[in-house]
């Protein structure tokens, strides 16, 4: 079973789309900032038990979804990792640039998302 650490500043989000793509058959591990996210990954490095993908928020409080990324992308034992970046506000080009850069997924959170997340995480953990 694939494992997606959720990251989110929204705690209802965040449980939607953990029950989404936990009805796909994923298991969410769930942060409410990029802080806690690192303690996640620290974790998780620690008990030999990576997470597969990460889903992220752009705009949290205490270490963003940039700064995150950043300290992931950074660390050669998470680099690897497929992270999809969500932004809640109008993807701009230069933000979509800077996800690519990162070799990330990046999309608005608006419309038919959750539809598209669960298709996007399930591309990126079987390729």
């Amino acid at each position: 079973m694939a494992r997606v650490l959720l990251v989110d500043d929204d705690t209802t989000l965040r449980h939607v789309m953990g029950w989404a793509l936990e009805d796909q058959g994923f298991e969410c591990v769930h942060a409410d900032n990029g802080r806690v996210a690192l303690e996640k990954l620290c974790e998780a490095t620690v008990n030999h038990d990576p997470f597969d993908c990460i889903v992220l928020d752009i705009v949290m409080p205490e270490v963003d979804g940039w700064q995150f990324l950043e300290a992931v992308k950074s660390n050669p034992l998470w680099r690897q990792t497929k992270v999809v970046v969500l932004s809640g506000h109008t993807v701009s080009p230069r933000d979509t640039a800077r996800a690519l850069a990162m070799d990330c997924v990046h999309f608005e959170k608006r419309g038919q998302f959750m539809e598209l997340l669960g298709q996007v995480v399930e591309r990126l953990v079987t390729h």
